[in-house]
């Protein structure tokens, strides 16, 4: 990378921590749903992605749907571990944060994360 990009790189993810809110969400296995966590800016500042993780999952107002979905992260945690990107999470949101848009047009910094059971059997 070079100079310039670096420079842009660090201008864009310093105004991304500033100016818009957080959206993780916390996926069992392969599932296509799981539950979301919105962290407005500054809140998640300075936070490892594994502590609003878990902060995400300690929530005590869930749907019933929700509480479903968080007893599949759960089963998966039994011997798993959190991926985002391919990758074990150990350091803040925004290494693995994209920009994404709503529908009306604002941003939002997103991390998909999944509760991941290595397989069992097989070679």
């Amino acid at each position: 990378m070079t100079k310039d990009a670096e420079t842009h790189r660090a201008l864009e993810t310093e105004e991304a921590e500033q100016l818009l809110p957080l959206v993780i969400e916390v996926l069992p296995g392969q599932a296509g749903e799981g539950l979301v966590d919105i962290y407005q800016p500054g809140a998640f500042e300075g936070k490892s992605l594994r502590t609003l993780c878990e902060s995400t999952l300690k929530k005590k107002d869930l749907t019933i749907e929700e509480q479903l979905i968080l007893e599949d992260i759960n089963r998966q945690l039994d011997g798993g571990k959190f991926l985002s990107r391919g990758q074990e999470i150990d350091s803040t949101a925004l290494e693995y944060a994209v920009i994404e848009k709503t529908e009306a047009g604002e941003k939002y910094l997103y991390v998909p994360i999944r509760a991941i059971k290595p397989q069992e059997g097989g070679l």
